[in-house]
């Protein structure tokens, strides 16, 4: 049950995020200027969300071993912080690319993690399959900018 959970709540989101790209192909300004506030912020969101999850997984005692944990603890912030960082950047095309930089990173993390036994392969699955959708809407919405 909590894998189809999981990937309802991976297909919602590529929903938003495709809904907000399809508005991007409108020429009225007034559609597209807040579509690409309300993309580069549910990507801020999503990633922040991410780092919760490595956050979550080193308290699991029995996953890996406390050296893990403790990396997993560590590593569960950064997610958040360049998201946060994101809102610094001077212009929405630096915004998304960095989105996408920060989701493959993040993946990363997840996978090395993986390999150090504090996620499971299905959770591998999801996320790459997730990462890898959202990196092509985000690139879609980069290049429509």
């Amino acid at each position: 049950m909590v894998r189809r959970i999981a990937w309802l709540f991976v297909g919602l989101g590529l929903a938003i995020f495709a809904g907000l790209s399809f508005v991007l192909l409108s020429p009225d300004s007034r559609l597209r200027i807040p579509a690409i506030a309300a993309m580069v912020t549910f990507a801020a969101v999503v990633i922040s969300h991410l780092g919760g999850i490595e956050g979550g997984l080193a308290l699991r005692e029995e996953g890996g071993n406390e050296r893990t944990r403790a990396l997993s603890l560590v590593l569960s912030i950064v997610p958040t912080l360049l998201a946060w960082a994101v809102y610094w950047l001077p212009t929405s095309k630096l915004q998304l690319g960095a989105c996408i930089a920060i989701f493959i990173a993040v993946l990363g993390a997840d996978l090395w993690l993986a390999r150090q036994g504090l996620i499971p392969s299905w959770f591998v699955d999801l996320r790459t399959a997730a990462t890898a959708t959202v990196c092509v809407i985000l690139g879609f919405a980069l290049w429509l900018l």
